[in-house]
């Protein structure tokens, strides 16, 4: 599996909803990536430029807490999002749901990466980014391109709980959204990549949240938001 999304992710990868199935081939759900002189590369070159004007900017801080899925610092944005603290000991129900759709994503997302090769902005500009592997040399680490695994795995997330926390829901796809445009934010992916990472992410939502398996999850995850205390966070 790449290190894009972050090495913590290794231990949320279990068994998913998908077992048995035939699996999503991204490769046919996905278009190419934007062919070079069309005027979607065209844009994705002019965002990812003036995305180096907010350097040390708010989005840029964002997108760095963000970098490693799911470290103590993306939990808490989702935390916050959600409304009440979401962890593997306080919220157990919430993180099956979560780790069980992860794992049915990254397949997916990992055949696009390999099958399109898409290098990210700052190795085709050489500019900056925010992820702290690109500063120390080891860009090469973050893997391919295209999709976004962070903005599929956020806009996926975000379906998810806003299922199970209904009266959150407008937070909960603003974060998932979030997710994704910080990714553009830290010169890390393209626009298009992230458009394609939420593409991906709602064809997995899709058929995950058919399976029984999902549907009783997501009744346990919901009792489980519903009787956890609130919690409040700072603005922003």
């Amino acid at each position: 599996m790449s290190n894009a999304l972050g090495l913590s992710l290794l231990h949320l990868i279990m068994g998913g909803y998908l077992i048995g199935q035939p699996p999503i081939d991204a490769v046919r759900l996905l278009p190419p990536p934007p062919p070079p002189g069309s005027s979607q590369e065209a844009f994705d070159r002019a965002t990812a430029a003036a995305a180096g004007a907010g350097v040390d900017g708010p989005a840029w801080k964002a997108a760095i807490r963000e970098a490693n899925i799911p470290n103590a610092d993306f939990m808490q944005t989702l935390s916050c999002a959600v409304g009440v603290q979401v962890s593997a000991d306080k919220t157990p129900a919430v993180q099956k749901l979560f780790s069980s759709a992860v794992s049915d994503f990254v397949g997916p997302m990992e055949q696009a990466k390999s099958n399109w090769k898409r290098p990210r902005p700052f190795t085709v500009d050489g500019g900056p980014a925010c992820d702290p592997r690109v500063a120390a040399g080891q860009g090469d680490k973050l893997g391919y391109a295209y999709p976004s695994g962070h903005a599929g795995l956020g806009w996926l997330l975000a379906l998810v709980l806003s299922e199970a926390a209904p009266a959150r829901a407008d937070a909960i796809r603003a974060w998932g959204s979030d997710v994704g445009q910080h990714r553009v934010d830290c010169r890390v992916h393209w626009a298009s990549d992230v458009a394609a990472g939420r593409m991906l992410g709602l064809a997995v939502y899709a058929r995950v949240s058919a399976t029984p398996a999902y549907q009783s999850d997501l009744k346990a995850a919901a009792a489980e938001i519903a009787k956890a205390a609130p919690i409040s966070c700072p603005p922003g």
